[in-house]
């Protein structure tokens, strides 16, 4: 899933004590804070600046909220919803969807499992200049980590998620590879974790690159490794998380000398069904009702199925018939206004979202001859757990690990709903039990 990083934190209140609530926005990066005492509002960025931004106006009707700072240009309406707030913010051009959770206190960014230096494993650059198959030049660096001691090590090549990454693969302050490289060294094995093309030292093209293309990277790096003296050769093999998970079996397929695979929140069904299943699934835990989720679906699936020459007058006839008849409020719920269809016809129109959509791991799962293991967790709303681990296990003739990693997203942190709404609240930044049993699993191979 392309990822883009942006947190909003904001405590409003109803009564005359101090009272906070926090959400957050992908559309920008920075970290906000509304917080009433008494009958005031004081707005705070706590990422940039320990000072209030104060609040110009604010009214409350029923359990209707709004907001202003004129000084920044910002305005939120917020509804209440059991104990949280939702609704949309603006500031300048931007507007976007938002919620805001119960909190205690205003929030402090902590990311405890991340580790500092001095680090519990030694570390070099290894970097692979190639050309790819389509002529471009691609120079790309990451980082192999091995625990401190004799060699040579079981390794695995860490493949990051769509959107492009560094080789921590960094989102909303978690650093995932870099938490699992870490646990991994301390039980013995080593890591290679990169930035993604058009990434920190990393350099490439993107305009036309895709998931194949990206694949070609991921085997080059995987290559790059081969004679390394703190890589055992025989126990060398490559993982990814979400794209990646697509990516490590791509190249397990055709490349014999990986030794095993790790498919962490990997897609087993087609690209269209993983987005299919990710619609219906967000808009649920967002407290849509099935009715309405259904009108998205159908929306959205006939929007996916348009030829890519397709006009934005064709989006926005697509749109207002599923639309018709709904009323403004039930529109948005499911973010399908007539405008929306120039950004729609822009994003489905990629060349890495073409080529998504018609993904099928039936290409390609079952031509992997090594041991695969598969791990998605319980509550992902991205690429769904159960659906994606049977299609996974289907095509592998059984031969691959399957394992449903119970109340964790797609990040493999705990959480309440899923929703990508919670992963910056959240502190946890890689469940434990996740990466010990991916270790437990390398080390019997």
């Amino acid at each position: 899933m392309r990822k883009v990083s942006f947190f909003l934190l904001m405590c409003v209140g109803l009564t005359a004590h101090a009272q906070w609530w926090t959400g957050w926005s992908q559309q920008t990066s920075l970290a906000l804070c509304i917080h009433q005492t008494d009958n005031s509002f004081e707005l705070y960025s706590p990422l940039q600046t320990s000072d209030p931004i104060p609040v110009s106006k604010w009214s409350l009707h029923n359990d209707t909220l709004r907001l202003e700072c004129a000084s920044i240009g910002f305005k939120a309406t917020l509804t209440k919803r059991d104990s949280s707030w939702t609704g949309t913010w603006r500031q300048g051009l931007l507007k976007e969807s938002i919620t805001f959770h119960p909190a205690d206190t205003l929030y402090q960014l902590r990311r405890p499992q991340t580790p500092q230096p001095p680090y519990r494993f030694d570390e070099e650059t290894i970097t692979a200049d190639y050309t790819d198959s389509q002529g471009n030049a691609v120079h790309l660096e990451g980082t192999l980590s091995y625990p401190k001691g004799a060699g040579p090590y079981p390794t695995l090549v860490l493949v990051s998620g769509s959107g492009q990454q560094n080789r921590d693969e960094e989102l909303f302050f978690h650093k995932p590879f870099l938490v699992l490289a870490d646990y991994l060294a301390s039980r013995g094995i080593a890591v290679l974790r990169y930035d993604d093309r058009g990434v920190g030292a990393s350099t490439g093209p993107l305009d036309s690159a895709d998931t194949y293309l990206f694949a070609e990277d991921a085997e080059a790096m995987f290559n790059a490794l081969k004679n390394n003296p703190h890589v055992d050769p025989a126990r060398l093999g490559i993982g990814g998380h979400s794209e990646g998970g697509a990516i490590a079996p791509m190249v397990a397929a055709r490349n014999k000398d990986v030794k095993f695979v790790v498919m962490l929140a990997g897609q087993g069904c087609t690209g269209l069904e993983v987005l299919m299943q990710q619609n219906e699934a967000l808009y649920h835990v967002k407290g849509v009702s099935d009715s309405l989720v259904a009108v998205r679906t159908r929306c959205m699936r006939e929007l996916f199925d348009l030829p890519k020459e397709s006009s934005v007058k064709d989006y926005q006839a697509v749109i207002l018939r599923h639309t018709s008849g709904l009323s403004k409020e039930q529109i948005d719920s499911i973010d399908l206004k007539k405008g929306t269809a120039y950004a729609l016809k822009q994003q489905l129109g990629t060349r890495w979202m073409q080529t998504f959509l018609h993904l099928d791991p039936a290409e390609y799962l079952p031509k992997v001859k090594c041991k695969i293991l598969a791990l998605n967790g319980w509550k992902d709303c991205q690429v769904l757990c159960e659906p994606n681990l049977n299609r996974i296990e289907d095509l592998t003739g059984g031969r691959a690990v399957c394992n449903q990693q119970r109340w964790l997203n797609h990040l493999f942190q705990h959480c309440e709903t899923g929703s990508p709404d919670e992963y910056m609240l959240i502190e946890e930044t890689f469940d434990f039990y996740t990466m010990e049993t991916i270790a437990d699993w390398i080390l019997v191979l």
